[in-house]
């Protein structure tokens, strides 16, 4: 095999860095085990990441950042039913036990919690505002919405199956929250 560069060395060592997190959760990430796995050098990752904790925070927020695309269907229920299959894909399959470990890692790791919340977390909720919000101007959504609960109602419920309940997460359920659940919530008030 030859010496790997740039995106493909970059591309191991953050597959090794997943498989790694998933099988055996935040303590399993060492530099050693990176190194194994991805057939590099510590000294490899040294250069890269000042230590395990960094190389883990780095290799999460790419992730976590990535798996939302900025959707504007046209329609609040599309923009929803977007989102909901888009947290329904993270959840599911073999990614599941990732975003489970991955939960541990933000609780153990007090740095990768904060950068977690302002990075992810922030950019989800500017992202679930301007849904909302697009909702509101098309007048599909009232605009007295409670936006700080709307915007994680239906994230919520899946969060609570994935760690809690291990009820399927399916698109039946992603349908459910949407027009069962939020298009109720959010719909504007008419009078009769």
């Amino acid at each position: 095999m030859g010496r790997r560069r740039g995106a493909e060395l970059d591309a191991a060592i953050r597959a090794a860095v997943l498989e790694l997190l998933a099988e055996h959760g935040p303590d399993g990430v060492t530099m050693d085990a990176v190194a194994v796995t991805a057939q590099t050098s510590k000294p490899v990752l040294y250069r890269r990441w000042p230590d395990r904790r960094a190389l883990l925070r780095d290799t999460l927020l790419g992730i976590a950042t990535s798996a939302f695309p900025t959707v504007d269907t046209g329609g609040f229920r599309g923009d929803m039913l977007a989102v909901l299959r888009a947290w329904a894909a993270l959840f599911t399959g073999d990614s599941a036990a990732l975003m489970r470990s991955a939960i541990g890692a933000v609780t153990a790791d007090p740095e990768l919690a904060a950068t977690f919340r302002t990075d992810v977390i922030g950019a989800r909720k500017q992202e679930m505002d301007a849904i909302i919000t697009r909702g509101v101007q098309r007048g599909e959504v009232r605009a007295d919405v409670p936006v700080d609960l709307v915007r994680e109602l239906g994230q919520s419920v899946l969060w609570h199956r994935l760690l809690i309940s291990g009820d399927p997460i399916d698109d039946e359920v992603v349908t459910r929250l949407v027009d069962e659940v939020l298009i109720p919530v959010t719909r504007p008030y008419y009078e009769v």
